[in-house]
């Protein structure tokens, strides 16, 4: 008969065998990871293995332990697999009695059955990690800082780094101090590898001890200012107590010493992005993607960054090159599509929107195609395409339906948006999408009260619809009607959405027509701040100002707003009304 190892063999296979004790059985691990370690020179000798036979009781012992695992009896399962660990010195058994004594919190048995593992598996990492842990819990220190010991031996054979693995494990832990103290001995035993240190910074930083995690990284620094995983871990210290600028220039002055170090450079790259610093992190991209030609993540943030400040040339070269990869093809294309579309190469546009072929960018590709058709004239070709996504894609059909009304009212009869809309409606009566579009569209037709019936409608099932209570209270506002009920709707979609240029414009407009000028100037101010292009904001804010006597700020800012949007109907039509003029 073969021998064969009860490691891994699983209920199936222990039913197969059930009975058939003259079967022998070795306790060896599975045979892959036995040939990587007679590889290595692993620190403390393996134990003998002793062939037995397959007796009922350890059949029976493993049958019950996977029985009971499988039926979630864990008190049961766990008894066995110990018992079968001790029968068949097992090292498969032992860890499952260790990790279902964990997962009880029985601490106590957990420590019996992870010291059956170490024995049978000296050399085994998850062992090791697990025992320091359950001596820990046992409240036998020295003894949990010996497993510390052995993991960090072991680590070392194979290549690991193990005190982050120590790290690692002791960051969940309760008792945090006594987990860190347990940390620091680990660090005076081996003082002379600043690996120990690093680690403890680690710990530190997981129990938000950040100025101690920070002088510890600081001393790693000083000692070993080559290593990049310390500078990394101090910036995303410094940005933890909100010292983002002295991160960001210990990142710049970290990829001047090291221009060649991939991830400080994009670690300083994201953290720019994450300070809205696109123009420089769009700087550092191009220097990786330089290093890293290959690398399809940084090439990806690359395009996207030179997108964003519509660096065309940089952006499409980008794009190309990713749209050769398989798995990116189609989202390059899109991104493709979108620059053309920019640069008002609208027939390139359509036919890129056109060559997605599927996946997540397909129903939006086929909606700015769509919208490119309508502003074309090609009003039915768009309806089409529309259409015949929405059979393809029944789970984005109500985003089909709102751009396919949105096309109508922008670029083809009211009649037929409005009966669109009746459909949609029908079919998604409870779309918040749909009933806000068709209120803001009906008051563009005159019919206030539709409008209201709506947007009433929209916030009986959400009444914390930030933009539905902003169309309500600023149309009440613009209309000059109601005006305290139209301040309380735009003081609660503020509250909302407190960073709104719309709703902070809103408020504004409701001040102002409410007599208070100054207030409204500040609202005013700080929504054209957040969006300095809004041609309404500003001509609000220029009335707001001309009749607060400012004229010569009002006349600043309408010309400030007739320099990004020259033919403005908004900043005319307000000149017109108070007979201003831009002298």
């Amino acid at each position: 008969m073969n021998r064969f190892s009860i490691l891994g063999l699983g209920l199936a296979g222990l039913l197969c065998v059930q009975g058939c004790q003259s079967i022998k059985l070795g306790s060896g691990s599975t045979a892959d990871p036995e040939k990587a370690d007679a590889a290595l020179e692993l620190p403390f000798p393996e134990p003998t293995r002793v062939a037995r036979e397959l007796d009922e009781d350890l059949v029976y012992s493993y049958l019950v332990g996977e029985i009971g695992a499988h039926r979630g009896e864990l008190r049961l399962a766990q008894t066995h697999y110990q018992h079968a660990a001790i029968l068949g010195q097992d090292a498969y058994a032992a860890e499952r009695a260790t990790r279902i004594a964990l997962h009880l919190r029985d601490y106590h048995a957990g420590l019996t059955a992870a010291r059956r593992w170490v024995e049978l598996a000296p050399n085994n990492l998850a062992a090791r990690q697990l025992a320091a842990v359950l001596f820990f819990r046992n409240e036998q220190p020295k003894a949990a800082g010996e497993q510390l010991d052995a993991l960090i031996q072991i680590a070392d054979a194979r290549g690991i780094d193990g005190f982050l693995q120590a790290a690692g494990v002791f960051s969940v832990e309760s008792d945090r101090a006594a987990a860190e103290q347990l940390m620091q001995g680990l660090h005076e035993r081996h003082s002379d590898d600043r690996r120990s240190l690093y680690a403890l910074a680690v710990l530190e930083l997981a129990h938000r001890r950040l100025p101690e995690a920070e002088a510890r990284l600081r001393t790693v620094i000083d000692d070993k200012p080559d290593w990049e995983q310390p500078r990394v871990l101090l910036a995303r210290v410094l940005v933890a107590q909100k010292r983002r600028d002295e991160a960001l220039g210990l990142l710049d002055d970290s990829v001047r010493q090291f221009p060649k170090n991939v991830l400080l450079r994009t670690t300083y790259a994201r953290m720019l992005v994450d300070a809205n610093d696109y123009g420089e992190s769009l700087a550092q991209f191009r220097k990786l993607t330089a290093l890293q030609p290959d690398d399809e993540e940084l090439m990806f943030g690359y395009a996207m960054l030179a997108t964003q400040q519509e660096r065309w040339k940089e952006a499409r070269s980008a794009w190309e090159k990713l749209r050769k990869r398989p798995g990116r093809r189609d989202e390059a294309t899109y991104y493709l599509a979108q620059i053309e579309e920019q640069n008002e190469n609208q027939e390139l546009a359509i036919d890129l929107f056109g060559a997605v072929e599927g996946g997540e960018f397909k129903v939006d590709a086929v909606i700015r195609l769509a919208r490119i058709l309508g502003r074309s004239g090609r009003l039915e070709e768009a309806r089409a395409a529309l259409q015949q996504a929405r059979i393809a894609n029944p789970g984005r059909a109500a985003d089909l339906y709102v751009a396919e009304t949105l096309i109508i009212q922008n670029d083809g009869n009211p009649g037929d948006a409005l009966a669109l809309y009746e459909t949609a409606l029908t079919a998604y009566p409870d779309n918040e999408d749909l009933l806000y579009n068709r209120a803001l569209f009906v008051i563009q037709q005159g019919d206030f009260e539709w409008m209201e019936r709506d947007l009433r409608r929209l916030l009986e099932k959400n009444p914390d619809n930030a933009d539905a209570l902003n169309a309500l209270g600023y149309t009440l506002a613009d209309r000059n009607q109601r005006l305290d009920e139209a301040f309380t709707l735009i003081a609660r979609a503020l509250k909302l959405a407190p960073d709104s240029p719309a709703i902070l414009d809103s408020m504004g407009w409701v001040l102002y027509r409410q007599g208070d000028l100054e207030g409204a100037a500040d609202y005013l101010r700080r929504a054209l701040k957040l969006s300095h292009r809004d041609d309404e904001i500003a001509a609000h804010l220029g009335e707001v100002l001309w009749m607060s006597g400012e004229r010569a700020d009002a006349q600043a800012v309408w010309r400030e707003a007739l320099e990004h949007k020259p033919d403005s109907d908004k900043i005319r039509a307000v000149l017109e009304r108070l007979q201003a003029d831009l002298k």
